[in-house]
Order: C-alpha cells, then sequence, then structure tokens
C-alpha cells in the first residue's frame, strides 16, 4: 500500500529547516520585497513624471492660446471696423476714380475692366477694375497711386496688384499692370 504523504505548509517547512538557511530565505525575501517596493515606486514616479511634463505642455499651450486670444479679438475688432467703414462709405465708381486720377496725373485710360467677385463668409463684393499702362514715368506712377488710395477712397480703394517692367526701348518709361479694388456691401456690391 502506497503511503499518502501530506503536502507540507510553508511553516513545516521553514521550522525543519536550519538556521542559516531560514536567514537566507528571510534575506531572500527581503531583497525580493525591496526590489518590487523600488519597481513600483519607480514605475509610478515615471508615471507622474510624464504626467507633469503633460501638464507642463497643456499649460504652455494655454498661455499662447491666452496670448493669441488677444491677437485675434484685435484683428476680429479691426475686420469689424473695416467692414463697418465699408458699408457706411459712399459708394466709389472705379471706372470715375480711375479716370480723373489718370486724367490729373495726364495719362490716357482705355481697356479698364471691372470684375465682381463676392467675398467668402461675408457679405461684400470685392470690385476689381484691372488697368495696363503701356508708357508711365515712375513720378506718374506714385503720383497715380497717391491719387487712388488717397484721402478720397475714404480707405476703401486699394491697389491689390502692381506688376511693374522697364520699357526695353525706353529704360525710362515703365510697363504697368495694376488691380484697383473697393469692397461694397450687401445691395451696393450687386449694383453695376
Amino acid at each position: 500500500m502506497a503511503e499518502t504523504t501530506e503536502p507540507s505548509s510553508l511553516a513545516t517547512t521553514i521550522a525543519k529547516m536550519s538556521d542559516r538557511e531560514r536567514r537566507l530565505v528571510a534575506l531572500t525575501a527581503t531583497v525580493a520585497l525591496i526590489f518590487a517596493v523600488a519597481g513600483l515606486s519607480w514605475m509610478i514616479s515615471g508615471s507622474i513624471s510624464r504626467r507633469e511634463k503633460g501638464i507642463a505642455i497643456r499649460k504652455d499651450e494655454i498661455a499662447q492660446l491666452e496670448s493669441l486670444r488677444s491677437d485675434y479679438e484685435q484683428a476680429t475688432a479691426r475686420q469689424k471696423a473695416a467692414e463697418a467703414r465699408i458699408k457706411t462709405a459712399t459708394s466709389t465708381s472705379l471706372f470715375t476714380l480711375m479716370q480723373k486720377a489718370a486724367q490729373e496725373v495726364g495719362l490716357p485710360l482705355s481697356d479698364l475692366n471691372e470684375r465682381r467677385v463676392p467675398v467668402k463668409d461675408s457679405d461684400l463684393t470685392e470690385v476689381n477694375v484691372d488697368v495696363t499702362l503701356k508708357e508711365i514715368s515712375i513720378d506718374k506712377l506714385v503720383t497715380l497711386l497717391e491719387k487712388i488710395e488717397g484721402k478720397t477712397s475714404g480707405g476703401v480703394v486699394k491697389v491689390s496688384k502692381l506688376k511693374v517692367k522697364t520699357r526695353i526701348d525706353n529704360p525710362d518709361m515703365l510697363e504697368v499692370s495694376l488691380t484697383v479694388s473697393t469692397w461694397r456691401g450687401g445691395t451696393d456690391g450687386s449694383k453695376p
């Protein structure tokens, strides 16, 4: 008949050990516990460090957003002021303005082309007139530009594109292509 042995409990096993073996087991268990606690604290410390870095990054981003908020609010205020100025300004005929400015400078104008383009996300319409000048001196060009964008325009007429080339046959004269733009609000923009 086979004899069955009961599994011995931990206390029985330790009781059967010599003093030296018990000290080695206790030392091994203590070292294992120290390593476990150190590893756990290292993992927690790393997690806390990552979270602190994340918080610092978020704080920097919030500070940047706060500083940009004032810039955004100023830009929005300038845009609304410009839209109000456009809506309250008297409707300027670009053809009339261009003819008058060219006449004052002593330039003949021909082939004026007008385009109307709705401004995205707004009830404004941009009105553009393309002008080509085949022969103009730099002095007359500067005077013309000042008259176009001058005080009579009310700040709502701008030269939005300017292309200048020196003439090959006469280096003192220029060939100029320019686009003059104005903006009109709502129903004014739809009028020819």
